[in-house]
């Protein structure tokens, strides 16, 4: 049951910040090197030096790129850069991008609180989650004491009620923040206040299942937090800030959503012979080949990505380039019910007609003989969003080959969470990737206090 609350989100000031866009930045996790220095660079306040703080050659216990965030984050409320609101709000959020058709789409959502629950007790994740993450952030957040960015869930409601109501209370006014990513997506942010609005809103969420779509460590953190703070506090009342994360809803029945796949660039497997791989995957695919030469390359390829999307719809299928084959693979399953003579019972049915568990469990581990722990700790794979920087992966000699996937469904997703069972990780892309930057949450203090309802 997704027992939403509103809250006294801390939001950046505009009249102290001049441009919003300037402090705003991508999830902490797909940041490089380079683009922590452009956002550093790009203002004194921006919210990577919450999130992401750089290391220093002087960093010590106590003195490091957490305690920084900690501190900075005080000075950011004490001088009026970063304001929290006076009322407890839900804040309705938007994002307008453009698909690679041209069509432009929006998804909607909302940002409110939501109390932690273990998973499967009406929140569910679908991916795997690793313990470095996990620690780095449980560090940040107990030198901050606040969520500084959402959690991303996915709720189902055919009806759109949910979406509705925020649309009405919104219509004709200005959001407060409105902002460009570097993506170029729109994301519009409005701050919603009215009591019985609100209302509406818990009662419409509170019979509703969640779904992570991203930030699965940072809920195992907001989780691992609790526990600390109530061992600290000694208190585990309901009511207590710490028992809350805030999160973003967005309904997976509405336009908007979008998934892309993610790809795998596979390197350093030994003993690895192309013509005895190929011979394997014969045994359990149908293999369509796509040759080309120097002349129809880019001819060749857009016909084998077509091909690829249409099969895709019909049955599980991926496609395949080997360094040093000039030529596209496309590996059908041959039959739909190959994966339980494979694996039987052994494996959950949800598993068998997923295109990514079908890759790394039929190909990847008993065909190339990556264990499941090699891939969880990435030893031989590399993960690729973009389709062109994956067929470029493959030219290099480190590289053996790459696997091109199409995107998970979203009802797939959802059977999978509710069935209790995670997939591998990088399953999903879930796209536009919320922006960090747009409200933070305050946990326990007392002006950070919840109330049932707005005051």
């Amino acid at each position: 049951m997704a027992e939403i609350m509103p809250f006294r989100g801390a939001l950046y000031a505009p009249e102290k910040i001049g441009d919003l866009n300037k402090v705003m930045a991508p999830p902490y996790d797909v940041i490089s090197p380079k683009l922590q220095d452009d956002l550093y660079s790009r203002h004194s306040n921006n919210v990577v030096r919450l999130e992401l703080n750089k290391i220093t050659d002087q960093d010590s216990e106590g003195n490091d790129r957490y305690s920084r965030a900690g501190k900075l984050l005080d000075e950011w409320l004490s001088d009026g850069a970063v304001k929290q609101d006076a009322r407890p709000s839900i804040y309705y959020y938007t994002q307008t991008y453009t698909l690679k058709s041209g069509l432009e789409q929006t998804r909607k959502g909302f940002v409110s609180l939501v109390r932690l629950e273990e998973f499967g007790k009406g929140i569910h994740p679908h991916e795997r989650t690793l313990s470095g993450p996990k620690a780095d952030r449980l560090k940040l957040m107990t030198s901050t004491d606040a969520n500084l960015s959402c959690i991303f869930s996915l709720y189902s409601e055919p009806e759109l009620d949910v979406n509705k109501l925020l649309e009405d209370a919104v219509k004709g006014e200005k959001p407060y923040i409105d902002v460009k990513d570097d993506d170029k997506v729109v994301n519009r942010l409005w701050r919603i206040d009215d009591v019985e609005l609100i209302k509406k809103v818990q009662g419409k969420m509170r019979n509703k299942a969640l779904f992570i779509a991203d930030g699965h460590h940072r809920y195992e953190t907001a989780l691992n937090y609790r526990n600390m703070m109530r061992e600290k506090t000694g208190n585990d009342a309901g009511d207590a800030p710490f028992n809350f994360i805030m999160m973003y809803f967005s309904n997976m029945d509405d336009v908007g959503m979008t998934i892309w796949p993610t790809h795998r660039v596979v390197h350093s497997v030994k003993g690895f012979e192309r013509a005895a791989f190929h011979e394997r995957c014969g045994e359990y695919f149908d293999i369509d080949e796509t040759p080309y030469g120097p002349d129809n390359e880019e001819p060749a390829k857009a016909a084998f990505l077509k091909r690829l999307e249409s099969k895709g719809r019909e049955a599980i299928t991926f496609g395949l380039q080997i360094r040093g084959k000039n030529s596209f693979l496309l590996l059908t399953l041959k039959a739909k019910d190959m994966m339980d003579r494979v694996f039987g019972e052994a494996m959950p049915d949800v598993f068998k007609g997923l295109d990514v568990t079908v890759l790394h469990s039929l190909v990847l581990t008993k065909i190339l003989g990556i264990t499941r722990e090699a891939q969880e700790k990435q030893e031989n794979l590399v993960y690729v969003k973009s389709l062109d920087e994956a067929l470029e992966a493959v030219k290099d000699e480190a590289n053996q080959m790459v696997f091109l996937l199409n995107p998970t469904k979203i009802e797939q997703v959802k059977a999978v969470a509710e069935a209790g069972l995670v997939m591998p990780q990088k399953s999903t892309y879930f796209y536009p990737k919320l922006l960090s930057g747009l409200v933070i949450n305050i946990i326990g203090t007392e002006s950070g206090a919840l109330t049932s309802t707005p005051a």
